[in-house]
């Protein structure tokens, strides 16, 4: 379980010719080289280098403060992060009640009381940070107490660590390898969530406090910082602090970050070799024309692996066989966990525009105007799905969460969208060319909102007309006869001055899939009447602007995904990524700062998941948060790539289909004594 960030877009052998150390700590066994059902390999020899890339710049190296994966490309190899590398992590929570699906890493014993209220973690005996100072409980509750929910330091992470009753969680020191941490009522994900992070060196951030000359006040378990503490500009010297596989030894925010090995790792496999398995570690920055260099770095041999383009798959198999070999499966046919989005602004700048993201009508017809079609055959190629909702069909908690799980072409042909000729054995073939698994689709039978959703696929052009039918509805016209619709002054009473409908959508440079979403979505307003540009602009700029609040028109960017249960940091009203409504107010009940009715649905379903234990009930509650959404849509949802990854299976073993992940247990397999070792790729 991890709470969600804005992206900017992974036989059994014995140890021969070890070349590591292992640790003299108590270890945590992450791979066991003698059960020939484990996904991963041992590596018979230890070394070598690996490099990746990464689209934008990142913001920030605290894991903390951060809201994007450019930062945690960065910081994770050193402090670890649920979603990725759970190595620096009390635990890992997976799919289950509250006290199941729990995965010892820091911590060698994990404990839950009978009601599932009160988790109890045992830290790992002779346990140390990179700068060999010993882990102790009192590191947890800073980073908990004094640096996620200090008040001067905006996060998400403070909405996402939270209790079913919105409480914070209450941790205890037991002693200096043991803590607890406590909620009022059990909830499926608390377990999971509560030690899904933040094992980190309380001294470091006092250290790097100090020598920055921040401020402080008095906190829980110290002095606590009144301003960020681990900006781009801090001195990496000092980031020593972390459990992860690597240390920092070189970061310039534009161009590289590169790592080598942490000899303090606690990780080992079964053979009793010290992770992780590489010496070093290169990440290569590109803030623009980002997915274009990526590709070319993984062409010519600068990098090991990569998320591609659908458009990229022809190049890479073309080259592949002829100087490098790739994974079988780097199109494994599963939605991309995650979200595509374009979200108005409910507060823009603009009172226009403002207005208008708050009328519900608007949202509507912008959203059925908008060609997802499009969107899957021309920029993804084929290879994605339409999406409507947060949740998609995607690893574990897709399957067991996603609005359409159940679907069969019964279900289309008897809402009347497909016939048995053209619905086969779950894939729905459209007059477009198009073929969709009907189980990534939203039911058809929930609202007729979905229906009328996958009533475009078949007739857009209807679709179109209903558009702009809805905008005439609500007096959206065009006035003064100069092709282009008026938004009407003091528009349902916001006061407004009233004018031309015009937006520009923006969004992250370098991304040109994100772009060509933006671009589908000018063409399909543009016949609406509706003035609309595509532009782009630097990731953490946009991001900074979202964020605070001081952008105008439209955004195009995209969460990360997995469990519902991660969004606490989005959907509900004053959480730091409510992003189309960031003044959103919980206690407001009217004007400008009070939630809508819309977006208060969509919360209220998500608050009965995620406060639920058993995975029924937290179905039944998300399942009512992805309706609510298809009903009044605060935002729109366009389209979700297939899960495509793509690593040279020539040089590295262990990828796990992840960028990120898995970094303590990938291993070069064109070293001496590793050659023909892999039998995961």
């Amino acid at each position: 379980m991890n709470f969600k960030n804005l992206f900017a877009v992974f036989a059994v052998l014995g140890a021969i010719g070890l070349l590591s150390v292992v640790a003299s700590a108590q270890s945590w066994q992450a791979i066991d080289c003698a059960d020939s059902s484990d996904v991963f390999d041992c590596a018979p020899t230890a070394g070598g280098t690996a490099s990746y890339s990464i689209i934008a710049s990142p913001s920030s190296l605290n894991p903390v403060t951060s809201n994007d994966t450019a930062s945690s490309s960065i910081y994770e190899h050193l402090f670890g992060t649920a979603g990725s590398n759970p190595f620096a992590t009390l635990d890992f929570g997976i799919l289950g009640s509250a006290a199941n699906g729990l995965d010892p890493r820091a911590a060698s014993v994990i404990e839950v009381n009978e009601d599932a209220t009160v988790v109890t973690y045992t830290l790992r005996d002779g346990m140390t940070y990179a700068d060999g100072s010993a882990v102790t409980a009192d590191d947890v509750l800073y980073w908990y107490n004094d640096v996620v929910y200090n008040p001067n330091l905006p996060n998400s992470s403070t909405s996402a660590f939270v209790c079913s009753d919105g409480n914070p969680f209450a941790l205890e020191a037991l002693s200096a390898t043991q803590l607890t941490i406590t909620c009022n009522a059990p909830f499926r994900t608390y377990t999971g969530l509560a030690g899904s992070q933040f094992v980190i060196s309380r001294q470091m951030a006092l250290d790097l406090i100090d020598v920055q000359g921040i401020a402080t006040e008095d906190g829980v378990n110290g002095p606590r910082a009144v301003q960020e503490f681990m900006g781009l500009g801090v001195d990496i010297d000092m980031l020593t602090g972390g459990l992860g596989p690597f240390v920092i030894n070189e970061f310039v925010s534009d161009q590289v970050g590169r790592f080598s090995r942490n000899e303090a790792f606690y990780g080992v496999d079964s053979n009793g070799t010290q992770l992780p398995y590489l010496d070093e570690l290169e990440v290569i920055i590109f803030p623009t024309n980002g997915q274009n260099l990526a590709v070319s770095n993984f062409l010519n041999g600068q990098t090991e692996w990569l998320g591609p383009r659908p458009g990229d798959l022809s190049t890479i198999f073309s080259q592949a066989g002829s100087g490098f070999e790739v994974n079988g499966d780097v199109d494994n046919g599963t939605p991309a966990a995650g979200t595509a989005w374009i979200t108005p602004n409910q507060d823009d700048p603009d009172p226009n525009l403002a207005a208008a993201a708050r009328n519900q009508t608007v949202r509507r017809a912008l959203s059925l105007a908008y060609d997802r079609t499009a969107a899957v055959f021309n920029v993804l190629l084929g290879l994605g799905t339409p999406q409507y909702t947060m949740t998609t069909l995607s690893g574990n908690a897709g399957t067991t969460f996603f609005l359409g799980r159940d679907n069969t072409c019964d279900t289309m042909i008897n809402a009347g969208l497909a016939t048995a000729d053209n619905c086969v054995g779950g894939v729905w073939s459209l007059e477009t060319g198009l073929s969709l698994q009907v189980n990534k689709l939203p039911d058809p039978n929930s609202t007729p909102e979905a229906a009328q959703h996958l009533g475009c696929l078949v007739d857009y052009d209807a679709c179109v007309a209903t558009a702009g039918e809805l905008l005439d509805s609500v007096g959206v016209v065009d006035t003064d006869g100069d092709g282009i619709r008026n938004i009407p002054a003091d528009f349902d009473g916001l006061g407004n001055p009233g004018g031309n409908f015009d937006v520009v959508v923006v969004t992250n440079a370098g991304n040109t899939t994100r772009l060509a979403y933006s671009e589908i979505a000018c063409s399909s307003w543009t016949p609406l009447g509706i003035s609309c540009q595509a532009q782009e602009k630097a990731f953490s700029t946009l991001v900074s602007e979202l964020l605070g609040g001081t952008f105008s028109g439209y955004i195009m960017l995209g969460l990360t995904g997995g469990d519902p249960g991660g969004g606490a940091n989005i959907y509900q009203c004053g959480a730091a990524l409510y992003f189309w409504h960031l003044s959103c107010d919980p206690n407001a009940t009217d004007g400008l700062t009070a939630q809508d009715p819309s977006s208060a649905a969509v919360e209220a379903g998500f608050d009965e998941g995620f406060a639920s234990v058993t995975i029924p009930d937290a179905q039944v509650g998300f399942d009512k948060e992805q309706i609510a959404f298809l009903q009044g849509e605060p935002f729109m949802h366009l389209a979700i790539p297939n899960a495509l990854f793509a690593v040279r299976t020539d040089r590295l073993c262990n990828h796990g289909r992840t960028v990120n992940g898995n970094t303590h247990l990938k291993y070069r397999v064109d070293i001496a004594g590793n050659e023909g070792s892999c039998s995961t790729n």
